[in-house]
């Protein structure tokens, strides 16, 4: 499988659906990572084929998420709860997805939206110069 070949529709996430998926946490926005990178480019894992990633939080870099090309609505709860909690994968899936469809819903039927507590934002930050033109990276200002 070669990168053009991976079965996700080709989008990318941008900063003001994170900032929405995470302000739909309410209070737990409290915990939003630090630092938000985003990339263009598959995030694999060569083995015996190519694992592919949409998102990554760091271990040592708590604080910190990491999104793909292949990141969708369920990958920002998904990674956050990796970041925030420092929670495996067994608490990650169930947990990233109950947030995703929530969000799915108010966001469908505005009428069940409640007044956001926290208003996390994040304001674009300098890369180092080997990731320029590949990363977007992210700074949290509130």
């Amino acid at each position: 499988m070669n990168d053009g070949d991976f079965p996700r529709k080709e989008l990318k996430m941008e900063i003001a659906e994170v900032q929405d998926l995470l302000n739909s946490f309410r209070l737990l926005g409290l915990l939003a990572p630090q630092h938000v990178f985003l990339t263009d480019e598959p995030i694999y894992e060569q083995s015996d084929g190519r694992t592919f990633f949409r998102g990554l939080s760091p271990r040592q870099k708590r604080g910190t998420i990491i999104l793909s090309k292949q990141a969708d609505v369920t990958t920002v709860p998904h990674e956050w709860v990796h970041s925030a909690l420092g929670l495996g994968e067994l608490a990650a899936y169930p947990i990233g997805y109950l947030f995703a469809l929530k969000y799915q819903f108010t966001k469908n039927f505005p009428l069940f939206t409640r007044l956001k507590l926290l208003n996390v934002k994040y304001q674009e930050d300098q890369v180092p110069s080997e990731y320029r033109g590949r990363v977007k990276y992210y700074i949290r200002v509130k």
